[in-house]
């Protein structure tokens, strides 16, 4: 039967029962939020959970300090009766043999400058004379000469890396001579004859200005450092070894000697190959370093690469106080130019899980964490064997046969941070 009426009068059809159709469409609308709302909190349980976790992996950490330290080295000075500025003719930290020139003394600073620019306008006119000797010189095997540009370009960034400045100009020569022997061999033109000219014309007029020089030799073989501090008689090299803790402490508190005292001095020699750093840290970080012991130690503060040196000697200083005294033979530039310096000292590497320090807490006596495991909680123990402020390195304990035990934090473990009414087996939701 039709749910419609005819109207007499006008003929227009009209819904039977038109408060049905619209009760149905509300509770369309009703169905439909009551889905997506089911969805939505679906959506949520799958995602939510009720705790903050982080996942245990693996980390090294440095167990180091950062202290002052003081360089000894077996130092004397070089003397000489000239007064001006001086110029190097070796670089700091090279050994040089009894009589050699370290060094030349100018009057002035524009004579100093000359000297040093003749110096190297001399290089160059030796490089371009080379060069001039390879025109028309070719190889067909570029690749070697590919191979050489490579080699000296890596060379040169790892001097860089390392800070060895004492290399740098010699692999940039490197470079440049690997890169123009592969143009010449590929047919590049290259004519020197006018930078020649001009070269030749600055070395003439250098050396008509030239004037005299005081030469410094080395009284003795040692390893040479153009530069004095003050600092060398501080303590004997000799007395190191035999000095009281109290005594080595002094050391970096001391002051350097007046520089009226080292006007002529143009220098100094290190005759042995071994020198000292002498340190000063609180008894209870250098309670398990005993003599013989090798520690690094990083100059932060310098281009000094650090060393492998090895603890001499372990001494009692006041105030709680120790005072080791490491060794080291390895000389270059860097290591020349050390005195007091600020050092990190990096007794060992430890290696363990990195655990937020938020974490950890302590149930019935034993420090710990809960993880979770599948949809509970499980307390496991922690051997904490560093820490900061912010996270834990967490080792596993061995048994007497080397096993690792069991009941410990693991690799890959979900530890709870952030969590309430946390226990062993609690069901999360």
């Amino acid at each position: 039967m039709s749910n419609r009426i005819e109207k007499q009068d006008g003929g227009k059809v009209v819904p039977l029962h038109p408060k049905r159709k619209k009760s149905m469409n509300i509770l369309y609308a009703l169905l439909a939020v009551l889905v997506v709302g089911v969805s939505v909190y679906q959506i949520f349980r799958i995602n939510y959970s009720p705790v903050e976790t982080e996942i245990a992996l693996e980390t090294t950490v440095d167990n180091a300090v950062t202290v002052e330290g003081f360089v000894v080295r077996d130092e004397s000075y070089i003397r000489a009766d000239a007064a001006g500025t001086l110029v190097p003719l070796v670089t700091d930290g090279h050994r040089v043999a009894s009589g050699d020139a370290v060094a030349v003394v100018f009057g002035s600073e524009e004579a100093a400058r000359n000297y040093t620019e003749l110096q190297q306008v001399e290089e160059d006119i030796a490089y371009f004379e080379s060069l001039q000797n390879k025109i028309g010189a070719s190889t067909a095997d570029v690749d070697v000469l590919e191979e050489q540009i490579y080699g000296a370009a890596q060379s040169y960034v790892l001097a860089m890396r390392s800070g060895n400045m004492d290399e740098y100009e010699s692999y940039e020569d490197a470079i440049c001579e690997a890169i123009t022997s592969r143009q010449l061999s590929t047919g590049t033109v290259i004519d020197p004859t006018e930078k020649l000219t001009a070269l030749r014309a600055r070395l003439s007029e250098l050396q008509s200005a030239s004037g005299g020089y005081t030469t410094v030799t080395a009284d003795n073989p040692g390893y040479y450092i153009s530069h004095v501090d003050g600092y060398e008689n501080v303590i004997a090299y000799d007395d190191v070894l035999t000095s009281t803790g109290p005594e080595l402490a002094a050391v970096l508190s001391a002051e350097a000697a007046p520089q009226s005292e080292l006007q002529n001095c143009m220098g100094k020699l290190v005759d042995a190959f071994n020198w000292y750093l002498i340190c000063v840290l609180d008894t209870q970080t250098a309670a398990s370093v005993v003599s013989g012991d090798t520690l690094t130690a990083e100059f932060p503060l310098t281009s000094a690469e650090s060393v492998r040196a090895t603890v001499v000697s372990v001494l009692p200083a006041e105030d709680g106080q120790t005072v080791l005294v490491l060794q080291s033979n390895l000389m270059n530039q860097q290591y020349a130019s050390l005195r007091k310096e600020q050092v990190r000292l990096v007794f060992d590497e430890i290696t363990g899980f990195r655990v937020d320090n938020r974490a950890i807490r302590e149930v019935d006596g034993v420090q710990g964490v809960y993880v979770v495991s599948g949809n509970l909680v499980e307390f496991k123990k922690v051997e904490i064997a560093y820490s900061d402020s912010e996270y834990s390195v967490c080792v596993t304990p061995t048994d007497d046969n080397g096993n690792p035990q069991s009941g410990y934090v693991e690799l890959y473990d979900e530890i709870i941070i952030e969590g309430t009414d946390l226990y062993d087996g609690k069901i999360l939701g």
